[in-house]
């Protein structure tokens, strides 16, 4: 009687950790949240925005974007995948980056990116 009382236990302890992870991992998976690209350039001059380009996020449709165009995607999980042609020919890249838990939003600089710079990712207020 008692093993089978030891028995039940366990299975019911390990069940109760595959649902808690479980859980976890459908939250981090499933969380959408605001992706904003820009394509402006530095307000200091150090970089230029992208004459002109197509970017497509995950498995969405590619988006073109002009200088100074701006727009707003929404993506499902922590890890988004960004792949960028110029028109020119001059960039064909792709990133992944990875978004905070926490943020609802963000805003990714193309232009930033293409040139190394840190900071091409940053929390946006959508209020």
């Amino acid at each position: 009687m008692a093993i089978t009382n030891k028995r039940g236990v366990i299975v019911r302890s390990v069940l109760i950790v595959v649902y808690v992870l479980l859980a976890i991992v459908m939250f981090t998976t499933g969380r959408s949240h605001t992706v904003l690209i820009d394509n402006k350039k530095a307000e200091d001059g150090s970089y230029n925005a992208i004459n002109g380009m197509t970017v497509k996020l995950n498995n969405q449709k590619p988006s073109e974007f002009m200088k100074g165009d701006r727009d707003k995607f929404t993506v499902k999980g922590q890890t988004l995948k960004i792949h960028v042609e110029s028109f020119d020919g001059m960039i064909e890249k792709t990133w992944t980056v990875k978004i905070p838990m926490k943020q609802d939003a963000v805003l990714i600089s193309i232009p930033k990116l293409a040139n190394d710079i840190d900071g091409a990712m940053e929390p946006f207020d959508l209020n």
